[in-house]
């Protein structure tokens, strides 16, 4: 089991630490009473940062239980971080996911 966090692409490379921190601290208060999170958190704690397209971002975005982070200061305070939560047991990694690139610095 893995979080997979989403970074749209367009969001600068320099803000996003700040981004996943405050994403991921606002979706594990969301998440936390969810079994398959509750079961990731104690045995897997696994993560994926990859770096996606709006229209990637869209689709992440659509699927459930997923935790969806800004910074008010930049990109007008849009939705740039999709976080999403561990899949539980038999459940298929969505494409979107499965062939997204990880996330580096942009040269």
């Amino acid at each position: 089991m893995k979080m997979y966090i989403a970074i749209l692409d367009e969001f600068p490379d320099y803000m996003t630490p700040t981004l996943v921190a405050h994403s991921v601290l606002a979706a594990h208060l969301k998440f936390k009473d969810l079994l398959p999170y509750s079961r990731w958190l104690e045995h897997d704690f696994r993560k994926c940062v990859v770096r996606v397209n709006q229209k990637e971002f869209d689709k992440i975005a659509a699927l459930p239980d997923v935790h969806l982070g800004h910074e008010k200061h930049t990109l007008d305070g849009r939705d740039t971080c999709a976080v999403v939560c561990p899949m539980g047991p038999g459940k298929e990694l969505p494409n979107v996911l499965k062939f997204a690139k990880l996330w580096k610095p942009n040269d």
